[in-house]
C-alpha cells in the first residue's frame, strides 16, 4: 500500500532515544513518509506534552492530529502501513513471540537508559553500587536468552525479517552507544552476526547513534 498524505506524520524524539530510533526504523523499513522532530519532552517550550500528557518521546502525531505513544503501541501501527512485508505476524502465536522479543529488547534498553543517565548525576546523587548490579543482571540475563533463542538461525523469529530483528538490533545498537565497556559480542557470536548483518540495512544505518549525542 502506498501513502500520500498532504500532512505526513510527525515522530517527536530525540538522536540519543533507543525507543524512538526504534519507531525511526520501522517508518524507514515500511517507507512511510513522515517528519522526524528531534525534541525532548522535558525542555522548555517542548511541544511533546501537547500531545503526550506524559511528555515523553518517541510520540507520533499522525495527520489528523491525534497521538500514539509509546513505542510499542507506535511500531504496531506502523506495521499496518506503508509498504513490505508485515513486521508483526497475524497469526496469534507467532504474533505474541515476535512481542516477546520486543518486550525482552525495550527491558536491555530500559536497563541501559537507566545505568546511562544515573552516571550524568553528580555522584552524590548516583545509585549505590548494588542498584547498578541490578541493572547490569537485567542486561546480561536478557543477552543471554537473545543468544539462546537466535541459534543459529538467520532472524530472530520466523526465518525472516521481523520486528524482533529491529528490537533486538536497536537494543543492541544503544548498548554500544551508551555502555561500550559491555564487550557483549565476545560472550554473544549469535547476536554479534545479527548486529552485523542489520548494520548493513539503511534503516539501521541512517539512524544509528552519534558518539557525540
Amino acid at each position: 500500500m502506498t501513502i500520500h498524505r498532504e500532512n505526513p506524520m510527525k515522530l517527536f524524539g530525540t538522536p540519543g532515544s533507543p525507543f524512538a530510533r526504534k519507531a525511526r526504523i520501522v517508518l524507514e523499513e515500511k517507507r512511510i513518509p513522515h517528519e522526524y522532530i528531534v525534541e525532548r519532552g522535558s525542555a522548555p517550550g517542548s511541544r511533546v506534552p501537547q500531545f503526550n500528557p506524559l511528555g515523553k518521546i518517541p510520540t507520533l502525531v499522525l495527520d489528523d492530529g491525534r497521538a500514539l505513544y509509546d513505542s510499542p503501541v507506535i511500531v504496531e501501527y506502523l506495521d499496518s502501513l506503508g509498504t513490505g512485508p508485515r513486521l508483526i505476524p497475524e497469526k496469534f502465536d507467532e504474533r505474541i513471540e515476535v512481542k516477546r522479543w520486543e518486550a525482552l529488547a525495550d527491558g536491555i534498553a530500559e536497563a541501559t537508559v537507566a545505568i546511562n543517565h544515573d552516571r550524568r548525576e553528580p555522584k552524590e546523587k548516583q545509585h549505590a553500587p548494588d542498584w547498578h548490579e541490578r541493572q547490569r543482571l537485567k542486561i546480561d540475563r536478557g543477552l543471554a536468552v537473545m543468544e539462546k533463542d537466535l541459534g543459529k538461525e538467520a532472524f530472530c523469529f520466523g526465518g525472516r525479517f521481523t520486528l524482533a530483528d529491529i528490537a533486538t538490533g536497536y537494543a543492541l545498537g544503544y548498548l554500544d552507544f551508551a555502555l561500550p565497556e559491555i564487550e557483549w559480542r565476545k560472550s554473544h557470536p549469535a547476536l554479534a552476526r545479527l548486529a552485523e548483518r542489520l548494520a548493513a540495512r539503511t534503516s539501521f544505518s541512517g539512524t544509528a547513534h552519534a558518539k557525540n549525542q
